[in-house]
């Protein structure tokens, strides 16, 4: 359960997701996660999973196929909290010649080690979403003690000095920074970043509903644009696809990848059949039977109807 994918990203083409750290452990607790709300929120890193193991795994999915754009360290957790980051991205250097994107959330990227580590991926997409330390603390809500001051002191440092590829983003949520003061305040600080493109990014998949994690409209959206500059791109859906290049399998195999899939993030039926190389009718029928088992549940949001995986095993 470590590996998941490859699965369509909106930003990053077709990704193989490694997660590093157990479910939702994580050093925010934003509002917009699509994941849920955190179960332990820490800033101390820890060695979660041998190196050798995710490894091992990694290797498995990569003969397995279809290959990936990038693998991808994000998931269900904040990858910068394990503790073996930088030797995990050397093993994968090591595994394929295939870009190393981080995703994170920034918040321990004044850690030495963490930026160390974060130096080492091709791609690094660090997250931004506030102007100052209210706005911080009420939507990415850290554990006590991580201030926006220091948060800011990482991803400076880090953006600036890193030798690959920069991909901010930032999530405008409606009602919450999406207002002028809290727009003019990111477009201050994005002056004094080094990044290569701004992912402008709203939620779209199903919110938690007490948390009003709402997107935004294109309005609003564009008027982001205005003022954060050239570099910044709403962030589109994922059209691309891909031919399917692995065996046939059969339909126990099929249904256990899409609830693996959907246990890590909701998708769409044409999110899947991207992601697992599958024809629409295939991935339909196998929606249709994980539901009546309870093992997957539809929701419909404001952007079409997306699927996600129940607790149930």
């Amino acid at each position: 359960m470590r590996i998941y994918g490859p699965v369509p990203s909106r930003r990053f083409g077709l990704s193989l997701g490694v997660d590093v750290v157990p479910h939702k452990v994580c050093s925010h607790d934003c509002i917009y996660c699509q994941v849920g709300p955190t179960d332990r929120l820490t800033a101390e890193p820890e060695r979660f999973y041998p190196v050798a193991e995710i490894l091992a795994d990694v290797a498995a999915a990569l003969e397995d196929g279809p290959e990936p754009d990038v693998i991808t360290l994000a998931g269900s957790g904040e990858p910068t909290l394990y503790s073996e980051l930088g030797a995990l991205i050397d093993g994968l250097h090591g595994l394929a010649r295939i870009p190393v994107l981080l995703i994170t959330n920034g918040a321990l990227l004044w850690r030495p080690e963490v930026a160390a580590a974060a130096m080492k991926a091709e791609i690094l997409a660090p997250s931004l979403d506030a102007g100052d330390e209210a706005m911080f603390q009420r939507i990415n809500r850290p554990p006590p003690g991580l201030t926006f001051a220091r948060f800011l002191e990482g991803l400076r440092d880090v953006t600036r000095r890193h030798p690959g590829e920069v991909r901010l983003e930032v999530m405008l949520v409606r009602g919450v920074n999406d207002g002028e003061e809290s727009l003019r305040a990111i477009a201050e600080i994005l002056k004094t970043l080094r990044f290569d493109r701004l992912d402008l990014n709203t939620p779209v998949r199903p919110p938690v509903p007490e948390r009003g994690a709402l997107p935004c409209d294109e309005d609003t959206l564009a008027r982001a644009v205005a003022l954060f500059g050239p570099k910044a791109v709403p962030i589109g859906s994922f059209a691309k696809t891909r031919e399917a290049s692995r065996p046939q399998r059969s339909f126990d195999d099929f249904d256990k990848d899409v609830r693996e899939t959907l246990l890590r993030r909701p998708c769409t039926a044409e999110d899947l059949a991207a992601a697992l190389g599958a024809g629409p009718a295939v991935v339909a029928e196998s929606l249709s039977r994980l539901e009546a088992a309870g093992l997957v549940e539809r929701r419909d949001g404001e952007t079409g109807a997306y699927f996600v995986a129940t607790t149930r095993r």
